[in-house]
């Protein structure tokens, strides 16, 4: 219904089970995308001169993205959006580079990563303030048979670091070492 942008008159309960679920992903934009819904959801309840009433079932109902949304609070949750995102040094306050390597064996990817990792932390310039995190798992690490695993990367991207990424890429793809393995780089990416 709220995916579909759908408006019915007499729909006056509206009820959301797990917000959780999408709440906690691993993503830095998960709670805009949850409060988003949430919003649209609260909102479709009560149209015209009926009263409407939503039900949100969650394991957190203290979570301040939920609060917000229950209270169509845009500019608390922005604001404490805002702060979050500069605090962890997320966008719009850097950007976001993620490498995803994928290939049918677990060790030699998560080895091609590390090798990502060292060529990436002696290459970039320190001046530049780029923090590195993982090798990790992929949010979902198997699809297809086979395994991912991922860097993320946070700094200004600018076209130096980008040639620099897609450099250190090009001699990943080279490496023997990696047969079977695909490697690609995402920037500020909505998913992995």
């Amino acid at each position: 219904m709220v995916a579909k942008g759908l408006d019915f008159e007499n729909v006056t309960l509206v009820g959301v089970v797990a917000p959780d679920l999408s709440l906690y992903v691993d993503d830095f934009r998960a709670g805009e995308r949850t409060f988003s819904l949430l919003t649209q959801v609260v909102g479709r309840a009560g149209r015209g001169r009926k009263q409407g009433r939503a039900v949100i079932q969650t394991f957190t109902p203290d979570n301040d993205v939920i609060l917000c949304s229950v209270n169509q609070d845009y500019d608390s949750f922005y604001e404490s959006e805002i702060r979050l995102r500069q605090l962890r040094n997320y966008p719009p306050f850097s950007d976001m580079t993620v490498i995803i390597a994928s290939g049918p064996n677990e060790e030699s990817v998560l080895r091609c990563c590390t090798v990502l990792r060292q060529a990436l932390e002696t290459q970039l310039d320190q001046n530049e303030a780029w923090t590195i995190l993982g090798p990790a798992p992929a949010s979902v690490v198997k699809i297809n048979n086979r395994y991912r695993y991922r860097l993320t990367l946070t700094g200004r991207s600018t076209k130096r670091t980008r040639t620099l990424i897609a450099q250190i890429l090009r001699a990943a793809h080279r490496d023997k070492n990696n047969r079977g393995v695909s490697v690609y780089a995402d920037v500020n990416p909505y998913s992995d």
